[in-house]
């Protein structure tokens, strides 16, 4: 599988709802340099737009105050129904789209990286990716894609937002799902196996980890320590170690600030960025979430 690209996915790759004046911005993944995917809570204006076709496929998860929504994909029959909270939009790229509403819906619209996706197609099916291309999908309840949502949605609400390999693995999710279950290649379909991973392997890993905590860890980074395809890193890690990357790396990054917490004299925010978190109150959201205090607590003995 080819690395996902390491740039941050801006909004300026998307049809740019999300910025748009009329429009209130909650949350907005650019701003916490998420690669993998871009995504925005807003609560939406009155539409009625046609949006070009772009090279990523995106989905809209509606939150709240059910709307009345009109989408017309060029060649393809207009679609009408009343969306509400849990209904679910997917787009494929290279699709113009003409939009109309008259509510204002609160959503999370999600770009996928097209580079993902055709990968996950590579893995699963071994074939060209246009042979297995995105079903548009309209007004559908899906548990897996809702949780994927709501993942994300709780990401830019709280403090995991600034953990990359969480959203990397969120991303290889829903690449992995859109390509069961809303492409051409559906069904049948088989799901990607865990491949067996040496002790050998998992020693460099951890040991790679260790070396880089300080640094932006990403599911692509690792894989490629261990030459092993980022799709199916998550789930051979946790086989192999009993916790997922994300959970891992987050518990060693607890554990080293703790370290340098009782032994040197550095401030608390050299700390954080020390071993890998964004800012203090990062590292104080994550010290107090899973060791049950603060970073100044901590060192002043608890």
């Amino acid at each position: 599988m080819a690395l996902m690209d390491s740039r941050t996915f801006t909004v300026v790759e998307t049809h740019g709802r999300a910025l748009k004046p009329e429009n209130r911005l909650v949350a907005n993944s650019e701003d916490v340099g998420w690669r993998s995917l871009h995504a925005a809570i807003f609560d939406e204006a009155p539409l009625h737009a046609i949006e070009p076709a772009l090279h990523h496929p995106f989905m809209i998860y509606h939150l709240t105050h059910p709307t009345t929504v009109t989408r017309k994909i060029e060649g393809a029959p207009a679609e009408r129904a009343l969306l509400g909270p849990r209904n679910i939009c997917v787009t494929p790229p290279a699709t113009t789209t003409e939009w109309q509403h008259n509510g204002h819906p609160e959503i999370l619209q999600v770009y996928l990286r097209r580079s993902l996706y055709e990968a996950a197609v590579g893995e699963m099916y071994g074939c060209d990716p246009s042979s297995a291309e995105i079903v548009p999908r309209f007004g559908i309840f899906d548990p897996l894609l809702e949780q994927l949502a709501i993942a994300l949605v709780d990401a830019l609400r709280t403090g995991t937002s600034h953990d990359g390999i969480y959203i990397d693995s969120v991303a290889q999710m829903m690449a992995v799902h859109l390509a069961r279950v809303h492409s051409a290649r559906s069904r049948p379909g088989r799901v990607p196996q865990v491949p067996t991973v040496s002790r050998q392997r998992i020693r460099r890993l951890l040991e790679f980890i260790e070396a880089n905590l300080e640094d932006n860890l990403s599911l692509d980074a690792m894989a490629a320590e261990v030459e092993m395809s980022p799709l199916y890193l998550a789930r051979a890690f946790k086989t192999a170690v009993g916790q997922s990357p994300h959970q891992y790396v987050l518990a060693r990054r607890i554990e080293r600030a703790k370290e340098l917490l009782r032994t040197t004299e550095i401030s608390i925010a050299e700390v954080a960025l020390a071993v890998g978190f964004s800012s203090q109150s990062h590292l104080s959201h994550w010290m107090i979430r899973h060791a049950g205090i603060s970073p100044a607590a901590y060192r002043r003995g608890g």
